[in-house]
């Protein structure tokens, strides 16, 4: 199986963002955000998002707990290798596990070299800060995933189309929610339908800070996507929980 990521435009659900910083933020989410695929019945299919942090040493990826609820075990995922269109498999890299027991959050421990190695070639990992505090959200939120409805199996290829939108978080909600519209003006200012966020699950939502002009600004984790609703919201756990899990499975 090959995979082969497609080019995309950011879509601005209300949250102003100039189309400049937007085009910018996009190329850089997009070579950050990976997807998990799944082997079912030996075929592979998407399962979530997911995005690559360093703590401590190690490499970490953080997604959603529900992706597995279904009972994938990592032996059955497998992760893109970029743009080389390769799969690697998670069953032989000793890869281990944690959950969070109350939260929609897990992180998996990418524990060999060699997988560390072969993921940086293509992908760029974030540092997971040491300390994670709740406060108040930046104006302006952006999610990056691999949603279902954008991604196709062609004989052996898959194509995806990376899905970035930009909202304004919700005041006033329990956790961290944005809101999400069944349509979106693109930042090239074509009004399009905004594909549902099967798939997109397991995504870092990032809070958009220090903007500086129509460009410079600074990424911030904030959450990791699990739930949403069309024309009400787009919902996440709070980072703090990645965090917990993050010392938990670097403590054994």
């Amino acid at each position: 199986m090959l995979w082969q990521s497609l080019n995309t435009v950011a879509l601005d659900v209300d949250s102003g963002i100039a189309p400049a910083r937007a085009r910018a933020i996009t190329e850089a989410l997009c070579r950050r955000i990976i997807a998990l695929l799944v082997n079912r019945s030996g075929r592979y299919e998407p399962l979530a998002t997911g995005c690559l942090y360093w703590s401590a040493g190690h490499l970490i990826l953080l997604t959603c707990r529900h992706a597995f609820d279904e009972g994938a075990g990592l032996g059955d995922i497998a992760l893109p290798l970029g743009e080389s269109g390769n799969l690697i498999g998670l069953g032989s890299l000793r890869a281990r596990f944690v959950e969070h027991p109350q939260h929609d959050v897990a992180a998996i421990d990418l524990c060999p070299r060699r997988a560390r190695a072969a993921l940086q070639r293509h992908w760029f990992p974030v540092a997971l800060p040491v300390q994670i505090e709740p406060g108040e959200t930046a104006g302006r939120l952006v999610v990056a995933g691999y949603p279902y409805a954008q991604m196709r199996r062609i004989d052996d290829t898959f194509y995806a189309r990376p899905l970035v939108f930009f909202a304004r978080p919700i005041d006033g909600t329990a956790g961290l929610q944005a809101s999400y519209s069944r349509t979106a003006r693109r930042i090239d200012g074509v009004l399009v339908y905004a594909p549902e966020l099967d798939g997109v699950s397991g995504a870092t939502v990032w809070s958009v800070t220090d903007e500086r002009d129509d460009i410079d600004c600074v990424l911030l984790p904030a959450g990791l996507q699990c739930a949403f609703k069309h024309d009400q919201y787009a919902r996440a756990e709070p980072m703090p929980a990645a965090h917990e899990i993050v010392a938990r499975l670097l403590a054994h």
